[in-house]
């Protein structure tokens, strides 16, 4: 079976859609998501000695993992689609698209 994707059409959708997270950041505590996971996702270590443990409550603990799975979900469905995206096969067209 041969798939077709319309190149053209994905731009425009993607040209309209909001910029805004892919994941709601709403109720996660700023501290957590901004000091701890983010430099934590970029390969920063993080020393026990540098957290700010008056800066977050127990609470907010299971709210910044729920985030972080809700992270991992959209990059695995993100990975699906590049996956989707990268057995299309070419296709030859009438005119010249590269120079």
């Amino acid at each position: 079976m041969s798939m077709k994707l319309n190149l053209k059409l994905l731009a425009t959708r993607f040209f309209q859609a909001e910029d805004v997270p892919s994941v709601s950041e709403d109720g996660v505590n700023r501290y957590l998501l901004e000091h701890i996971l983010r430099p934590n996702l970029k390969g920063n270590g993080l020393y026990l000695g540098d957290i700010d443990f008056d800066a977050f409550d127990a609470e907010d603990v299971p709210v910044l993992e729920d985030y972080h799975d809700s992270l991992f979900e959209a990059s695995r469905a993100l990975s699906q689609f590049a996956g989707t995206v990268d057995r299309v096969p070419p296709v030859p067209r009438e005119t010249r698209a590269f120079c």
